[in-house]
């Protein structure tokens, strides 16, 4: 496993004997288990300014610090965010209906529309502001998606500011009905939070939250948010990669280990997250603990993998939170080992012989893949899967099949049993999903 780590993480390395081996694996066991904060020689603010470092906490999220604001974009529904405000890009009227800005006024019910409607006649500074309505947010602000986006949002975040408000979630603004270019209004958004930022050193705002629909625009998010990181020198720069030892921001300290589990307490923000996806398609099931993996070597594996696709791919739409529903038996190997290829076949192999894991947690939850143990416990991963570009699957599958048959060797990267609503994928390769949280219940 050790030469392993070696092979994946290194760039060139010529060992002349034993010896020599012994002593760089000594020092490359070390760097391995070292926060990666601590190797960095400058901070941001010693460099490139106030801007910190991307990192990717959850699928589809990528998340930086911009001084004292923790700014997040991520796909998902607005109107499902629970924040202190939400923003509506509308038009002058207030009552634009189509889009995202239909999906805030439908959730946000009638009183909210009426209320627009009011304050559109009355004076106002090309913005209003309304009650939460049914929405889990203290106020909604309507903003003009037409104009300038660098403006709107300094706007949006001065109010904030003002009204002692900590949290702030908003669409990419102008991208819809208005028609901005989305490359210019990441740009805008992004250096309206860093003027913000360092106007205000200790605000009452702390997280700015860009809700995307469009995976595109995600990536569009995520390279603007990637040339602003500051460029520090690390310890081992030429031999090691940065990305190779980055662990994600929620783990807690490993205290030197390559491995542990982290029990997550009913309430945390984390547990309520791993719960609410589990249950909206598994409510029968009473949920006896919730507990998240710490696998330094699959971690780093898989975050391997996963960059070697998105390049390969040209996009970053490779990954998937998915689930996957085993024995108790199996617990051990797979928190410790993943879904290596043993596990091949085990639970199905209608779409190929290949590991399985299910969009819905119902699924995975089926006595047939999740089987109670003698106390009636079931166990079900939450896992991060590369399910990257795929097609459909058939039985006796052993890898996915080329794109092209001009060129074999650009095969796709997983399976599906229908491309158009995929209810499960399988993947064929070792290190392609990484087992995030253990989640142990009963019927």
């Amino acid at each position: 496993m050790l030469q392993r780590l070696g092979v994946i993480f290194l760039n060139i390395i010529v060992v002349s004997n034993c010896v020599s081996f012994q002593a760089f694996l000594d020092e490359f066991i070390k760097c391995l288990n070292r926060n990666p904060h601590e190797d960095r020689i400058l901070t941001a603010e010693d460099t490139q300014g106030i801007f910190g470092t991307v990192s990717n906490p959850a699928v589809s999220t990528y998340e930086m610090k911009i001084g004292a604001i923790t700014f997040q974009v991520a796909t998902g529904d607005i109107t499902k965010e629970k924040v202190d405000v939400i923003v509506n890009s509308t038009i002058k009227t207030f009552n634009l209906k189509s889009g995202v800005s239909k999906a805030i006024l439908e959730g946000a019910g009638p009183a909210v529309e009426n209320e627009c409607a009011k304050l559109a006649v009355q004076p106002h500074r090309d913005f209003i502001i309304t009650q939460g309505g049914d929405l889990k947010c203290k106020i909604i602000m309507h903003v003009l998606g037409e104009n300038n986006v660098r403006n709107t949002v300094s706007t949006i975040l001065e109010e904030c500011e003002q009204r002692k408000y900590s949290s702030v979630s908003l669409p990419a603004i102008g991208t819809g009905n208005a028609g901005q270019q989305p490359i210019q209004v990441a740009d805008d958004i992004v250096s309206a939070t860093e003027e913000f930022a360092r106007k205000h050193s200790t605000p009452s705002l702390k997280r700015v939250k860009v809700v995307i629909f469009q995976t595109k625009l995600l990536n569009i998010f995520h390279e603007n948010m990637k040339k602003r990181e500051p460029s520090m020198p690390l310890v081992f720069q030429p031999t090691f990669s940065n990305t190779a030892y980055e662990v994600p921001d929620n783990w807690t300290d490993m205290n030197q280990r390559l491995f542990c589990v982290i029990q997550l307490q009913p309430g945390q923000s984390e547990y309520n997250t791993v719960k609410d996806k589990f249950s909206q398609t598994s409510r029968s099931f009473e949920i006896k603990e919730i507990k998240r993996i710490q696998n330094l070597f699959l971690w780093q594996s898989y975050q391997v993998k996963k960059n070697q696709m998105d390049i390969k791919n040209g996009h970053m739409n490779n990954e998937k939170l998915l689930f996957h529903g085993t024995d108790a038996a199996s617990v051990p190997q797979i928190s410790h080992h993943g879904f290596n290829r043993s596990f091949a076949g085990k639970n199905a192999a209608c779409y190929g012989r290949g590991t399985y894991f299910a969009v819905d947690a119902s699924y995975a939850a089926n006595d047939k893949y999740s089987t109670p143990d003698s106390k009636g416990r079931k166990h079900i991963y939450v896992v991060r899967v590369l399910t990257g570009d795929y097609t459909r699957g058939h039985a006796g599958m052993l890898t996915p099949p080329s794109k092209n048959s001009d060129n074999p060797a650009d095969a796709y990267d997983s399976v599906t049993d229908d491309t158009n609503q995929p209810k499960l994928f399988v993947i064929f390769s070792d290190y392609h999903a990484y087992p995030e949280y253990l989640i142990t219940m009963v019927k």
